[in-house]
């Protein structure tokens, strides 16, 4: 700044001097190159959202996909373990097993009136088989109302996706007949999705698009379409990776979020940006004093698929250990998108979370969680812990484009500092007994 305003001070005298009465050469000025986008160095004890975006785009772009019990996702967790080291936290993995689900190919396409390939996925957790029939679409969201005005005994149904879980739909398709269902996505874009409950008929997403082309088709006729997939499910391992700072006390402060992604894209912002907010963070508090609270720092594997790695984390828990557990903070999908910051909860951790972001100025809001929606922070609510969810509205989930370039670095520094703030809050309140 000082040799700026030096530069200022000579152009000044320059142009004096030009106007006076007595001046009478031209005086040419060079262009002041601009200063550098970062004039204020961020203090080696607070949040660096620079730092997060490193860790983003490492798990995202040089690792990339991490489906869990895959080598991306074992890649990650050793990443991530020796990041947790390098902060000086206590490292330790928790392996646990689960039906991971594999395709191994799926096909569907339009046979009648003509023929045309579809962009189609099976859902994660799908069954497998080859069905051909002709397309019914079910009206509305695909409850068992909508199913009950149209029949689709003995053919594929067609239902937009939105507001009832996957398998919702696709129980009340079987429950009236249906071979198999197509959920097609409103946006153009292809997705995927976890069928949270088991299914008997082939459940497949279909994009945007070619849900488009099948519409246009319906009111000419009958359509026909041909669906072949194979699918399974085998058992796997996925790994919990846990990084402990020891407190003062035996009472906890969790801080979560899943480093597994789908296998559609590279999950930047679902969830590499959650992930690499934890690890920032867990550098950040690391190098302050010892706090009250014993803090747990936990990337999850296998959220994606059921959130396995935190049921699994939480089912070994006892119950004195969850009574003395303060607040369960989950990061997940908060570096991409738009809109303000969400801290959804409705308990003294998301209340103290949003009253923190008012502190720092930073535009915050409560939200609901959609019904066919879930994260990780649910595994411990069910067990009485008090959580707050940090997100961000992001309709590029679970597709291709989820890629670092859609990540935000204002988006990672606003969640990290609202974090380190609450953080701070929560371990200068102690635990109360029985709470």
């Amino acid at each position: 700044m000082q040799k700026y305003l030096s530069i200022l001070i000579v152009l000044l005298t320059l142009l004096a001097t030009a106007c006076s009465p007595q001046a009478a050469p031209t005086v040419t000025v060079a262009e002041i190159p601009p200063p550098p986008a970062q004039t204020m160095p961020v203090a080696a004890n607070s949040f660096d959202a620079a730092r997060a975006f490193e860790h983003n785009r490492k798990l995202s772009v040089d690792i990339g996909r991490r489906v869990a019990g895959t080598k991306g996702s074992q890649d990650a967790a050793d990443y991530i373990a020796g990041e947790f080291e390098k902060s000086g936290l206590d490292v330790s993995r928790q392996a646990f097993t689960f039906d991971g689900w594999e395709d191994r190919g799926t096909t569907a396409r339009v046979i009648s009136p003509e023929s045309i390939a579809l962009d189609a996925h099976a859902i994660q957790y799908s069954v497998g088989g080859k069905v051909d029939g002709e397309i019914v679409l079910v009206p509305n969201i695909g409850s068992r109302d909508d199913f009950s005005k149209v029949n689709v005994r003995g053919k594929i149904a067609m239902v937009k996706r939105g507001t009832l879980a996957f398998a919702v739909k696709s129980q009340n398709a079987a429950e009236v007949g249906a071979t198999a269902i197509l959920i097609y996505n409103e946006a153009p874009q292809s997705f995927t999705g976890t069928l949270r409950d088991p299914v008997t008929i082939p459940t497949i997403a279909l994009s945007g698009k070619s849900g488009q082309e099948i519409l246009k088709l319906l009111p000419r006729g009958s359509v026909r379409a041909k669906i072949e997939s194979d699918s399974g499910v085998e058992q796997r391992t996925g790994y919990n990776v846990i990084g402990t700072l020891k407190g003062k006390s035996d009472a906890t402060i969790v801080m979560g979020g899943h480093y597994d992604s789908v296998p559609a894209g590279p999950g930047a912002g679902d969830n590499g940006s959650g992930t690499a907010t934890i690890m920032e963070l867990a550098r950040v508090i690391a190098s302050k004093p010892q706090p009250q609270h014993t803090l747990v720092f936990i990337a999850f594997d296998a959220e994606e698929l059921g959130l396995f790695g935190s049921r699994a984390y939480v089912n070994e828990l006892t119950d004195a250990q969850l009574q003395k557990m303060r607040a369960m903070l989950n990061f997940d999908m908060l570096g991409a998108g738009g809109g303000p910051l969400i801290l959804m909860g409705d308990g003294n951790a998301a209340l103290v979370a949003r009253s923190s972001a008012q502190q720092l100025n930073i535009d915050a809001r409560n939200a609901q969680m959609p019904a066919n929606a879930g994260s990780d922070h649910e595994s411990f609510a069910r067990r009485g812990v008090d959580t707050v969810f940090f997100l961000r509205n992001y309709d590029l989930l679970h597709t291709p484009e989820d890629t670092i370039d859609q990540i935000k670095q204002e988006f990672l520094d606003e969640a990290g500092r609202v974090a380190e703030r609450l953080i701070e809050r929560l371990d200068a309140t102690p635990l109360k007994e029985g709470s």
